[in-house]
């Protein structure tokens, strides 16, 4: 590896994270929070600062292919934990602020916070943050205003503190997120032949959709493009709907980057809009979709989507799930209201969102396995959302299908296909063995989680598949005390550790995360 390259790469990284910084800042102080501008502040140039140090010693160059395993690994790292910074200085723990961010960045949606205020908004406990270095600082601030120029600016903060800017921050840190799994899929990932790009094109024929562009900043400049248009676009709908601008923004910074973090405690279901719901329902719909497919269905095939195998499986399991939790879920609404309920909550688990308009706890059992499949299967290949994706798992399907066929007929030459289109045998086998290596390291995660909360009742098998299955498929919620009204708070401190590493390892697609044990890759 190029250090001096790498430490370049981080700088600009860091540099970027300390920029976006400005926005949350401006968000706190419209709403009167000089707590937050204080976070936001220091945090911003601590990052620039750090950044600027990297980009002077490091130099300018082109990343090998184990610089980038070790750029985007680390470098989601080294964003979780700035974007700690503010969480720390607002009065939380550090793992818990390190958690909270990591699900931020990783677009998972699982929190550990606990209180919300009068209007269903998220804040910190009250004793944590009036003993928070922001509150300190800006309460010190105030003193020195006042005993300089005897003005005071009580007057400006509200009596009861409000969170506005973290919770802006808390969404935009997935829209951030979102837009860095985009490149992760078109730059880094297909060098291991796990981000499902080598199956988009098996599954796409013609030479033409081979790649949108030879370059890689010009496809990454078009699919941000896409990501930018729909994120526009649906904060527009939003508010026609009837949200708030602020709420708008943050569903919004969420949905399409399939994170789920809202500012309402009460998720979705805090806005009481059955059109609200299907606006969120048709961008999660869309964001868990290839953006690939997006942008060549605009530009070069308007039967591009409808064409796509994969896209037609992920389509059939959202219909055929839906109508089976209607029937199923034990929902004493009207019917119409029972699939609008089962069908956001059906896409909301596949596309990894995270977000509820029901406490889907307290359904059946039956309805409570399929969501816990759905947070297997995951959403395209190609999206911001995570867990094995559906194009895997059909791929692994047909697999099964064709090795059924040759124990009828053992000397009968039969291949994988999709779309008429031979998938080749070494993709085939990279999809098994990512497969084998995500039950595996799901395995192991639950156990390692059972052993740490053996002293905690709550803390039962179906909650500790489920939010293990949560954070390793960057979901969010789960069942049972980490359930969608719930929270991870009162997990062990161990416990939240082993849910951030999964939240990264998923993110990441864990092949990029276990490249960097082999000790060839430490070699020169």
């Amino acid at each position: 590896m190029n250090v001096k390259i790498l430490l370049y790469s981080f700088g600009d990284l860091l540099r970027i994270i300390g920029i976006a910084m400005v926005f949350p800042g401006i968000a706190a102080a419209c709403y009167r929070e000089p707590h937050g501008v204080v976070a936001f502040a220091f945090t911003s140039m601590i990052a620039m600062m750090i950044g600027s140090f990297f980009r002077r010693h490091g130099e300018i160059g082109d990343l090998s292919i184990k610089d980038g395993f070790a750029l985007v690994a680390f470098g989601w790292l080294a964003a979780a934990m700035i974007g700690a910074i503010p969480y720390m200085m607002l009065g939380m723990g550090s793992i818990d602020s390190l958690f909270e961010s990591m699900s931020g960045f990783t677009t998972t949606g699982a929190s550990v916070l606990t209180d919300s205020n009068s209007e269903g908004y998220w804040i910190i406990d009250g004793e944590l943050a009036n003993q928070s270095v922001a509150f300190i600082v800006a309460g010190s601030v105030e003193y020195l205003l006042w005993a300089t120029t005897n003005t005071t600016v009580s007057a400006m903060i509200p009596e009861h503190p409000t969170y506005y800017g973290l919770l802006f921050w808390r969404s935009f840190s997935q829209w951030l997120g979102g837009m860095g799994i985009i490149l992760l899929f078109i730059a880094i990932l297909p060098r291991l032949g796990v981000a499902g790009r080598q199956l988009y094109r098996a599954e796409v024929p013609g030479p033409e959709k081979e790649s949108l562009t030879p370059r890689i900043r010009q496809t990454a400049e078009l699919l941000w493009g896409i990501y930018l248009s729909l994120s526009i676009i649906e904060v527009i709908l939003l508010k026609v709907a009837g949200m708030p601008l602020y709420d708008a923004l943050c569903n919004t910074f969420a949905t399409v980057a399939t994170g789920g973090f809202s500012p309402q405690s009460m998720s979705i279901e805090a806005y009481g809009s059955p059109m609200i719901e299907y606006i969120i329902v048709l961008f999660m719909f869309l964001a868990g979709a290839n953006f690939a497919l997006h942008y060549m269905t605009i530009h070069q095939d308007r039967r591009c989507l409808i064409r796509d195998p994969e896209f037609r499986f992920y389509s059939f399991i959202i219909v055929v799930s839906t109508l089976f939790i209607a029937a199923t879920a034990g929902m004493m609404s009207p019917l119409p209201d029972r699939i609008r309920c089962a069908l956001f909550q059906v896409v909301s688990i596949m596309t990894t969102t995270g977000f509820s308009t029901t406490n889907f706890d307290t359904w059946y059992p039956a309805a409570k396995i399929v969501l816990l499949l759905l947070m297997f299967v995951g959403a395209c290949a190609g999206s911001t959302g995570g867990a094995i994706k559906v194009v895997r798992v059909l791929v692994i399907l047909k697999y099964v299908h064709r090795e059924l066929m040759l124990a009828m007929h053992p000397k009968a030459v039969i291949q994988v296909k999709l779309h008429d289109i031979t998938v080749k045998e070494e993709i085939v086998r990279s999809t098994i063995s990512f497969f084998g290596v995500y039950m595996l390291t799901f395995a192991l995660a639950s156990i390692v989680l059972a052993a740490i909360s053996y002293s905690d009742q709550a803390m039962n098998l179906e909650a500790i598949i489920s939010a293990v299955a949560s954070c390793l498929g960057n979901v969010g919620p789960g069942f049972g005390p980490v359930g969608p009204y719930m929270n991870f708070a009162e997990i062990h401190p161990l416990g939240k550790l082993v849910l951030i590493l999964c939240m990264w390892m998923g993110r990441l697609e864990i092949m990029t995360v276990l490249v960097l044990l082999l000790p060839d890759f430490w070699k020169k």
